[in-house]
C-alpha cells in the first residue's frame, strides 16, 4: 500500500445515493464497507505520526463525501498533512458541494493533485446511477465543469478522472469519455465494477474480462497520445472495439509493457503510480483486474488470452426479468424485489374485454385511478427501490387507454423521480400521442395486429390495420418512442403451410423502415377459462423463418423475445432460435439458454425492467 487513503466519516453518512457505492443511503447491510473493506476511524494526529514513521507510504489521498462539513474538514486536513508530513497530498473531491474558488483554496492549502469520480461514461447512466434515478444530488454537467476548472487551477497532468467499467455502457462510450478527458488536458483513472453487497446494483455481475482488458488498452493509448477516438473502429451494433487505430507493432509494445493493466492513479515525479489499491475492484487470482505491480511474463501471457476473446456472434444479450413475474433460477433471482411495477389507470375495468384477455391481464396491476393516486404510489415505490414502471389500463370503445389526464403526472415522474416509464395502449389519437411525447415517456408499447384481430378479437368493429400504422405515425411525429409488439399465434391460419404466420409476415413488412425504440415478438398465451378459437402454436420452423425475417427487416433495431410465450420445451427452442437469429434480448430466459449464451461468449446482462425499454 504505497498510498494512504483517508475517507471522511460522519455519523449521518454521505448524502449522495450512488447505486453502486458502499456508502449508498439505500444500502441494506449489517456492516457498512466501502470498496469491500471496513474503514476504521483514526485520529488525524495518529495518522500524521504514522505517516512520518512510514518508509512505504509515498502519497496521501483524502476522499471527500457529500456532506455539508466535508469541504471545511478537507481543507483543514490538507493544511495539516502538507505541512506536517513528507508525503504529497491528493484530493478525491466532491464536485456537487464545491466550486472553482474552493479548488483555489485546496491549491493554496498545498494539495498537489485532484481526482474527480465521473464514474459513468454517459449522461444517461450518470442520471440513472448517481442523479435523479436514485434521488441523488449529483449532476453530469457539474462534474465536467468542475473538471475543467480543476485543470485550469492545478494543471492538466495533475487532474485525473475516474471511470467505472460495467455500469451498462458500451466500449465506444468509455473511449469517447477518455478522449474528452484527454482533450481537456487531464488523465484517466480506471476501475472495474465490483458489486458491493446490499447496494441497489449489488447483485449485478462485473463486466466481461475481455471487455475490461480492451478498455485498459484503449485508456493507455489515449493517455499516451498513441491513438485517438477518431482513429478507433467500433462495431456499429454493439459498440465493441474492433480496431485500436494503431499498428500491430505499437499495440504489441503497449501490451508487452504491462502498464495498461496496472492500477491507474496519481503518479510521482518518476511517473510511477503512487496509488496501487491492491484488490480494490476484484479478488486476487487469475482474473485480477488491476495489477498493483508490473505484470510478470506469465501474467502477460494470461492477459493476452483474455484480451483476444472472439466476439460474440450477436454482440451483447440482455435478459429482461421485471418483477411483474417471479423469476428464480441459478442465473438470477428477482424474488422479493420491487424494482419494476405495473399500474392500471382503470383498475380492472375494460370496455372492450377482448377475447384473448377479458381484462384478466389487468388484475395483477396496481390500481391508480386518479393522477394523484398514481403519483403517491409511484413515489412510495421509488422510495422502496423501484427503478421503472409500466402504465396501462383497460380500453375505451375507440381502443384507447384513458391516459390523457395522467400525462402531467408521468412527466413529473420522469423529471423528479428519474424512473424509466413504459406505457401500453392499443391505439392513440393525436392529442394522446403529443401528450406522451411531451411527457418524455421512454417507450409506448403498441399491439401490431391485423384488421381481423382488431375487429374479431379486440371488438373494434370500425378499426383496421391502417389505424395501427397511423398510431405509429403519430408517435413518431410527436417524438414518443414506439415499441410495437407482434403477437404470433393470435390469428390462427391453420391449413396450408404457406398461410401460417402470413398476417404476421405482412405486418412485419409494413413496419419495415420505421425508427422504432425496439421491436418485441410475443406469442398468444391462453389464459385459464378463456380459450380462443382459431389460436394455435406456430410450428418452430415457421417461427425460425419469421425470426430471420424480423432480424433482416430491422438490422439495427433492438429485437426482443418478450415474456408472453408457451412454456416447456417449446419455450426453450424459441429462445435458442432467438439466439440463432441475433435477437438483442430475451425476457425470463431459461437457465439452459443463459448457459448457451455464456458458452458462446455473449456479453450478457440481466435487467429488472420491461424488455421494450432495453437497448
Amino acid at each position: 500500500m504505497t498510498c494512504i487513503n483517508l475517507l471522511l466519516h460522519y455519523e449521518d453518512g454521505c448524502k449522495a445515493n450512488c447505486s453502486y457505492c458502499g456508502l449508498c443511503r439505500r444500502r441494506v447491510v449489517d456492516e457498512r464497507t466501502f470498496i469491500h473493506v471496513p474503514w476504521p476511524i483514526q485520529s488525524l494526529d495518529d495518522i500524521i505520526r504514522r505517516l512520518n514513521d512510514s518508509s512505504i507510504a509515498r502519497r496521501t489521498c483524502i476522499s471527500m463525501i457529500t456532506h455539508r462539513r466535508a469541504g471545511r474538514d478537507t481543507l483543514e486536513m490538507t493544511r495539516r498533512l502538507t505541512t506536517e508530513t513528507p508525503q504529497p497530498v491528493s484530493i478525491l473531491m466532491g464536485p456537487s458541494t464545491t466550486d472553482k474558488k474552493y479548488l483555489e483554496s485546496l491549491r493554496e492549502a498545498g494539495a498537489q493533485k485532484i481526482g474527480i469520480a465521473i464514474d459513468c461514461a454517459t449522461k444517461e447512466l450518470f442520471e440513472r446511477h448517481r442523479g435523479k434515478g436514485v434521488k441523488g444530488p449529483h449532476k453530469w454537467e457539474n462534474y465536467w465543469k468542475r473538471f475543467e476548472e480543476a485543470v485550469e487551477v492545478f494543471g492538466g497532468q495533475n487532474v485525473g478522472s475516474h471511470f467505472m467499467v460495467g455500469l451498462g455502457e458500451r466500449e465506444i462510450d468509455l473511449v469517447r469519455g477518455f478522449q474528452r478527458v484527454r482533450d481537456l488536458g487531464g488523465v484517466n483513472h480506471l476501475f472495474s465494477f465490483f458489486p458491493e453487497y446490499g447496494t441497489p446494483v449489488g447483485d449485478l455481475s462485473p463486466p466481461p474480462l475481455d471487455m475490461y482488458r480492451r478498455i485498459q488498452i484503449a485508456c493507455e493509448l489515449i493517455d499516451r497520445d498513441l491513438s485517438s477516438f477518431g482513429a478507433f473502429r467500433f462495431d456499429p451494433v454493439t459498440g465493441r472495439i474492433l480496431d485500436f487505430g494503431v499498428t500491430d507493432e505499437i499495440l504489441d509494445r503497449v501490451i508487452s509493457s504491462g502498464r495498461a493493466f496496472q492500477t491507474r492513479g496519481c503518479t510521482n515525479e518518476k511517473g510511477e503510480v503512487d496509488c496501487n489499491r491492491p484488490f480494490a475492484n476484484s479478488p486476487p487470482g487469475p482474473c485480477l483486474r488491476n495489477y498493483p505491480f508490473p505484470p510478470e511474463k506469465e501474467d502477460l501471457e494470461l492477459i493476452r488470452t483474455q484480451i483476444f476473446t472472439p466476439p460474440a456472434p450477436a454482440g451483447s444479450m440482455v435478459f429482461s426479468v421485471p418483477n411483474l413475474k417471479q423469476y428464480h433460477t441459478e442465473s438470477w433471482s428477482n424474488r422479493g424485489r420491487r424494482t419494476f411495477l405495473a399500474f392500471s389507470v382503470t383498475g380492472t375495468d375494460c370496455l372492450l374485454r377482448c377475447d384473448h384477455c377479458r381484462a384478466e391481464l389487468l388484475k395483477p396491476m396496481i390500481p391508480a385511478l386518479i393522477p394523484e393516486e398514481l403519483w403517491e404510489r409511484v413515489q412510495a415505490a421509488t422510495d422502496a427501490g423501484a427503478r421503472g414502471i409500466l402504465v396501462s389500463g383497460g380500453c375505451d370503445a375507440r381502443g384507447l387507454v384513458p391516459l390523457k389526464s395522467f400525462l402531467p403526472t408521468l412527466a413529473r415522474i420522469k423529471s423528479r423521480l428519474g424512473l424509466r416509464v413504459a406505457v401500453h395502449t392499443k391505439l392513440v389519437d393525436r392529442p394522446l400521442a403529443c401528450a406522451l411525447g411531451d411527457a418524455g415517456v421512454d417507450t409506448v408499447m403498441v399491439d401490431a395486429v391485423d384488421t381481423e384481430v382488431l375487429r374479431k378479437i379486440y371488438h373494434l368493429k370500425n378499426r383496421s390495420f391502417r389505424d395501427v400504422l397511423e398510431t405509429l405515425d403519430l408517435l413518431e411525429e410527436c417524438e414518443a418512442p414506439a415499441s410495437p409488439h407482434i403477437i404470433l399465434g393470435l390469428n390462427g391460419k391453420n391449413g396450408h403451410p404457406e398461410n401460417i404466420l402470413c398476417s404476421e409476415k405482412a405486418i412485419l413488412e409494413k413496419l419495415k423502415g420505421r425508427p422504432l425504440k425496439s421491436l418485441v415478438i410475443v406469442f398468444y398465451m391462453p389464459l385459464p377459462g378463456i380459450p380462443l378459437e382459431g389460436s394455435h402454436r406456430p410450428p418452430l420452423p415457421e417461427v425460425g423463418r419469421f425470426f430471420a425475417a424480423a432480424r433482416k427487416a430491422f438490422p439495427s433495431t433492438p429485437l426482443h423475445l418478450g415474456c408472453a410465450r408457451p412454456p416447456g420445451k417449446y419455450q426453450d427452442k424459441l429462445e435458442i432460435l432467438a439466439l440463432k437469429h441475433g435477437f438483442n434480448g430475451i425476457a425470463f430466459p431459461s437457465d439452459r439458454v443463459v448457459g448457451i449464451a455464456r458458452r458462446r461468449n455473449y456479453s450478457i446482462r440481466f435487467e429488472e425492467a420491461c424488455c421494450a425499454l432495453l437497448t
